[in-house]
């Protein structure tokens, strides 16, 4: 049920705290930390697997430190999992300029065929999102000039304008262009491929042209972790529904053995895990549980893991 919240100050923050049995072992440092840090992302992203009773909210035996222990905690996760995003990202931008240029710009010529419709393959009007998305994109639009006499600047021309390594080609190459895709462009770029590139681009990856749907299925993911870490959202709380337009995830929940309903961070670590090395995030996440057994919070760490995905320690070795 929707409700409304009125502003608190920090010390009635604290306050409030207080009265749901919250302990503090340095209210200054806490106080401290609460002005330099929402209060939300703290606290509410947090406190549904900490409270002892939703309603009233009571915490029995839970301090503010706990809390701030998983804020960093998911912070350095988050930076991590963002890394490793990118590294993926990088090898589709390269893959898909790389592979689409050998095939259709080979030629001074040709050069700007990547803003040509007939060298895509167009969904089939029955996927409503993608053949709209298709007809509409930005890569395939051109300058136009308006009723009012002024011109409206199409795709390449205004990254022309606005990117000085862009401009200093008459022509800019693929390779040059996809660098100022967003992950939301590089994904609908390889969804429009035709069979041929798209099969180089599998191999690319690892995958074969039957990998198809879960690879996109894969992308969409990734894009949307992605804009979770960019927008400083917390990666533990990690949750993304199916899609009908992506068959709910089918093949992709098959090839990692996902049997419940909404992907979880374990799913995307394990999605992660299929193009590079996340030795970094599974150490972090050991190193975590273990420094919260140390101080005798392993009942915490057991339930943020659960909220990840999997509450064994164990198998998040990958």
């Amino acid at each position: 049920m929707a409700n409304d919240k009125q502003f608190k100050t920090v010390d009635e923050q604290i306050l409030l705290l207080k009265s749901r049995n919250l302990q503090f072992k340095d209210e200054a440092k806490a106080k401290a930390i609460l002005e330099k840090i929402n209060y939300f992302d703290i606290i509410n992203g947090t406190e549904n697997i900490l409270l002892k009773t939703m309603n009233p909210k009571v915490y029995d035996n839970v301090y503010f430190e706990d809390f701030y222990e998983i804020y960093k905690f998911d912070t350095d996760i988050r930076i991590l999992t963002l890394k490793k995003i990118f590294e993926i990202e990088a090898r589709l931008r390269t893959s898909l300029a790389h592979n689409f240029a050998s095939q259709f710009c080979t030629q001074i010529p040709d050069t700007l065929n990547y803003r040509e419709k007939q060298y895509y393959q167009q969904p089939v009007k029955t996927n409503t999102y993608l053949y709209n998305t298709f007809m509409k994109f930005d890569l395939f639009k051109r300058n136009v000039k308006m009723p009012n006499g002024t011109l409206k600047l199409g795709f390449v021309e205004s990254k022309k304008r606005d990117k000085d390594y862009i401009r200093t080609y008459n022509r800019p190459p693929f390779w040059v262009i996809i660098k100022d895709f967003s992950f939301g462009d590089l994904y609908f770029t390889y969804c429009f491929q035709k069979d041929v590139i798209k099969d180089k681009v599998l191999k690319d990856f690892g995958l074969t042209l039957n990998d198809d749907a879960m690879f996109q299925q894969i992308l969409h993911t990734l894009k949307y972790a992605r804009n979770c870490c960019a927008h400083l959202e917390l990666i533990t709380r990690f949750k993304l529904l199916g899609a009908a337009d992506l068959n709910n995830y089918k093949e992709l929940k098959q090839s990692i053995n996902c049997t419940h309903k909404h992907l979880s961070y374990y799913d995307l670590l394990k999605i992660i895990a299929k193009f590079c090395d996340v030795d970094s995030i599974t150490k972090e996440i050991a190193n975590f549980n273990r420094n919260m057994y140390l101080f005798n919070r392993k009942d915490i760490a057991d339930k943020l893991l659960k909220r990840m995905g999997e509450p064994d320690i164990n198998k998040w070795e990958m």
